[in-house]
Order: C-alpha cells, then structure tokens, then sequence
C-alpha cells in the first residue's frame, strides 16, 4: 500500500501570508482613523476661523468634524461661537476635529446673599452666576474684620453675567483725631457749633466770672489740641460775676 504525503508546509505558509495581510489592513485603517499628519493620506487643507459666526454656518463645513461646549457669555450673542482649538489660520488634516465654545448667551441670575460670609465665599458664589466683582473695603466697628457688610445690588436683585457688582468688606474702624478749635472768648453758642463741627462733645460748666454771661473762660486741652475724635471737652462758661452754684 502507498503512504499518501500530505504536503503541510506549503498550507501553513498561505495561512501565514493571509494573517500578515489581514494585520497589515487593520493597521492601515487604524493610522487612517487616527489623523496621524506623518501617516494620513488625508490632504492638508486650511482651517477658517469659526469664531463669531453660529455653530450651524460652522457645521456646513464639512471638512472638519467638532465638538461643542456651551457658555455662558455676555459678549456674544446665543450660538455663536466664542473660541476655537486649534486657532486659526493653520493647516490641518481633512476630517480634523475642531473643538468650539458656543455662546448660550447671557445668564441672568438672582443676587445671592452673602451677608456676614467670608470674602473668599462671597467670591465663589458671585463667579457661579458669572458677574465681575469690584471688592471695597469699608471701616465697620459692630461686625469682625474680612466679612461682607453689604453689597450692591442688594440679595435678590437680578442680574447678568458680566455686571459688576460691589461687595464691601468690614476693616477695623482707625481712631482718627480731631483738633480742638480756638474757643477762647466765645459766646457758648458759637463755641458748641465750633466744638461739634469738629467732632468732639462738650461738658460745659457755669462759673463765676467777670465776663459776659454765657462766654467761654476756660476749656480743657487748649486750642490746636490734637484728641481722639469724640473726646468730651470740659468748658467753663460764665454765669456772671454774682453766680452762686
């Protein structure tokens, strides 16, 4: 009986050769999806600038695929597109993705109350609802340093993305000093007026004097005195010479 040969090798080569092809054409289609500007064979072509124009005139184009996020914007009009990445003018690939920003216009939004709040938590709440805040520091002696006092507009008024707004934070309220003014001789009338003009208080004494009635003889600290706005004033004021108290 012959021994019928069975000629393997030759098989295991085609199936060889048709796996290297077959590796060889996902390979191909991989560097095709990919973009790859060293690999494509997809042609350079130029990129427009989207931005200002809608995002539907953008679409027409279709040598380009995107992606899209959408915005809050005070500066541009609903669906228009605000930014783009890549910038252009460059050249691209051919089915490039082009991601924009499109415009969902402007917000309006209720003014959050953030009396008593820190600066650093008024400011987070106030970037939520997308305004400019101009901060303002205000002397305030009734509430602890670096908290919000007011603010303008008031909580709840409605407002728009990119307003500004005015938040005023507390600081330790300076004591100022004030100058005594020259009272000397003066009728009391004219003295307090001078005395509360320059935001002192007064103690006023009657006493026994030669002088007109109702003059001043004497006052503490002197003229050009510099004090503590506020500081009470000790002033001695002519009864008249026959003044018994």
């Amino acid at each position: 009986m012959k021994k019928i040969k069975i000629k393997i090798l030759p098989v295991v080569f085609v199936l060889a050769v048709a796996s290297v092809i077959a590796a060889a054409v996902m390979i191909y289609n991989m560097l095709e999806e990919s973009n790859n500007p060293l690999l494509t064979s997809k042609p350079d072509i130029v990129l427009p600038n989207f931005v200002g124009i809608t995002e539907e005139q953008a679409k027409s184009d279709k040598n380009f695929s995107f992606e899209v996020e959408y915005v809050y914007n005070d500066e541009y009009e609903e669906n228009v597109i605000i930014s783009q990445k890549p910038k252009a003018p460059r050249s691209v690939k051919q089915n490039s993705t082009v991601k924009l920003k499109v415009s969902k216009g402007t917000m309006v939004s209720e003014m959050p109350a953030v009396l008593m709040e820190s600066r650093g938590l008024a400011e987070q709440k106030l970037n939520e609802i997308g305004v400019h805040i101009y901060f303002q520091k205000e002397e305030n002696s009734e509430m602890p340093a670096g908290l919000v006092i007011r603010t303008e507009p008031e909580a709840g008024t409605l407002v728009t993305s990119g307003e500004m707004v005015t938040v005023y934070i507390s600081t330790p309220e300076k004591i100022k000093n004030g100058v005594v003014p020259d009272i000397m001789g003066k009728d009391i009338s004219e003295a307090r007026r001078m005395i509360v003009k320059s935001r002192f208080k007064m103690n006023i004494i009657n006493v026994e004097s030669p002088e007109q009635p109702g003059t001043v003889v004497w006052y503490a600290h002197g003229a050009g005195a510099q004090l503590p706005i506020g500081t009470q004033i000790d002033i001695h004021v002519s009864a008249g010479p026959d003044y018994d108290d």
